[in-house]
């Protein structure tokens, strides 16, 4: 992905003046026309009833994001589709609701279906959505199963979420996953691997600017930790960080994710035909 690829680059600027980083809790949002409600239920059952993936993706697209509890319930059947593609669908719809409905379907997704986990980019999107909602109670679910082996880019959602959601347990999070994440027996002992990831998140959470250097972030949560309080406005040490943090969280990054998923299928049909 785009947003991910460039994260791999990002280089850390020196300390500078903070810089806020607008949050979705500031965006107001209107009320529904009635009107649009009644459309959107209507291509959703439509979409679902009778439609194929494409019909679906469409009514998605065009419709799961309009704010109504009947609206969010019928999204929340794209989770279950068979198609990855749709599934992802609905995740971006859902990640954009502001509901509470909307991120309770994520997370009870993310805990209870398992072929989410077996399509890493559905899961990537997945931990990307419920962190885009901010919400403290989100942290014990991305938490679960933290430990275990996954993908590279599943793992650096799961960092840049807990770094979204501003709480005091989103660093104490982030510093138990760096580590005692990324090493084996064989790489024990060197630099936790994605440490540019994990020094974005923490910086955007506590100001502080460590960079890259492990020991001095471990270090000075366990000196600061008991009397540290996350501020509520996000400040990141620099502009090239601030400009990576509002686009990841961006719709711009959503649909370029989207053309990414979509290109993995294509790739995956096209090996499944040459054999």
């Amino acid at each position: 992905m785009l947003n991910l690829l460039f994260a791999l680059n990002l280089t850390f600027s020196p300390l500078s003046a903070p810089v806020p980083v607008a949050q979705e809790e500031d965006i107001e949002v209107e009320s529904p026309d009635p009107a649009q409600v009644k459309a959107a239920v209507e291509s959703l059952e439509q979409a679902f009833k009778k439609g194929k993936s494409p019909e679906r993706i469409q009514a998605l697209e065009e419709h799961g994001e309009v704010e109504d509890p009947e609206v969010v319930k019928l999204v929340t059947k794209g989770l279950k589709d068979k198609d990855p593609m749709v599934q992802v669908a609905a995740v971006e719809a859902l990640r954009w609701q502001k509901g509470p409905n909307a991120l309770e379907a994520l997370q009870a997704a993310l805990k209870k279906d398992k072929s989410i986990k077996k399509v890493d980019a559905l899961h990537e999107a997945v931990i990307k959505a419920i962190g885009q909602h901010a919400n403290p109670k989100s942290i014990d679910v991305l938490m679960d199963k933290a430990l275990s082996s996954n993908p590279r880019e599943v793992t650096i959602a799961r960092i840049y979420a807990l770094g979204h959601i501003r709480d005091k347990e989103s660093v104490e999070s982030l510093i138990g996953l760096m580590q005692k994440t990324g090493r084996n027996s064989k790489t024990k002992g060197v630099n936790q691997p994605l440490m540019k990831q994990f020094a974005v998140s923490l910086e955007v959470l506590t100001g502080e600017g460590f960079g890259e250097k492990e020991n001095e972030w471990a270090s000075w949560w366990r000196e600061n930790k008991k009397s540290f309080e996350v501020s509520e406005a996000p400040a990141v040490p620099g502009p090239k960080v601030a400009r990576f943090w509002k686009k990841y969280w961006s719709k711009d990054s959503a649909a370029n994710q989207s053309e990414e998923t979509k290109g993995k299928k294509k790739r995956r049909e096209r090996e499944e035909d040459s054999r």
